[in-house]
């Protein structure tokens, strides 16, 4: 009976929570919108996602058999890989080369691979952990981005570490910045991280409750303090995508050049991951929800 009532409660919790997201926004949550392979029969916690130039959509959760899974626009399965291959799945991202990227924040790694799943580069090793100065260990691997020439920016913060580590298209190690702290240009986990067009980095500062934003060099620009406690961040065109992932469990859209939020989606349950297809529609990984939302204009 406890068992029963429990779910009841976490059922009814979650329908209330999905009504409240669609309720004061122009957005509608499409339901069961992925066509799960055999073998997965719903969601782990998703810590991951991302979408390529295709409308295919990556996710990366806590499914040891298939951590990594592949679907197409319209949700059917194409492919999974990465069984047995990490510690602790963490964030995912496609880069401008269609090539998919993972994070593993239990073994201080990130992973390129191509978008079949062959392995191509590797940043960190294995089980080893660095300070700020490492020019080859992690010690709070949370995040990667890629820019339009292929460097590669690690946001090393969900643990002591507390920077972003800049490294060449081929892995090697070019500088790093950041450090403990609340000054602008420092960190307090820097958790996620983001590129736009023209190459500005976006960082979700978590602990500081702020982005910050650089030049492609480092340099700091500026500072937005409005979106609440960011988890994880998403720069498509003209605007910003953030999820607030402790008490206010929300998606909040904002212009780029300004971050001036236009668009608020509540009800989300722990949202840790964001991104937005080429159509407009929105993909939200919930980590303790184990599930990934998509939204799409009513």
């Amino acid at each position: 009976m406890k068992t029963q009532l429990t779910a009841f409660l976490l059922v009814s919790a979650l329908t209330t929570g999905i009504a409240a997201a669609q309720s004061d926004t122009s957005y509608r949550l499409v339901e069961n919108w992925a066509q799960f392979p055999p073998g997965m029969s719903a969601w782990g916690s998703a810590t991951g996602v991302d979408v390529d130039a295709q409308g295919n959509v990556y996710v990366f959760q806590r499914n040891e058999a298939m951590p990594i899974v592949a679907f197409n626009r319209d949700g059917k399965f194409l492919r999974a890989w990465g069984q047995g291959m990490f510690k602790t799945t963490h964030f995912l991202r496609v880069d401008p080369s269609g090539n998919v990227w993972i994070t593993d924040r239990g073994d201080m790694q990130a992973f390129k691979f191509d978008s079949q799943g062959k392995l191509l580069l590797t940043l960190g090793k294995k089980g080893v952990t660095g300070d700020n100065e490492s020019r080859d260990a992690f010690n709070g691997m949370a995040d990667v981005a890629v820019a339009s020439n292929g460097d590669i920016f690690i946001a090393d913060g969900e643990g002591p570490n507390s920077r972003v580590a800049k490294f060449a298209p081929d892995g090697t190690f070019l500088k790093w910045w950041g450090g403990p702290g609340t000054d602008p240009g420092q960190f307090d986990q820097p958790h996620s991280i983001a590129v736009d067009s023209q190459d500005r980095i976006y960082v979700a500062d978590r602990s500081n409750n702020r982005i910050q934003i650089f030049d492609a060099s480092g340099t700091f620009l500026k500072q937005w303090t409005n979106f609440g406690t960011p988890w994880g961040l998403f720069v498509k065109d003209d605007r910003i995508y953030v999820v607030d992932g402790t008490e206010n469990n929300c998606l909040l859209i904002a212009n780029l050049e300004d971050g001036k939020i236009i668009e608020k989606i509540v009800g989300l349950r722990n949202p840790t991951a964001v991104a937005v297809d080429s159509q407009g529609a929105i993909y939200v990984g919930e980590v303790n929800g184990t599930n990934v939302s998509k939204f799409v204009k009513k």
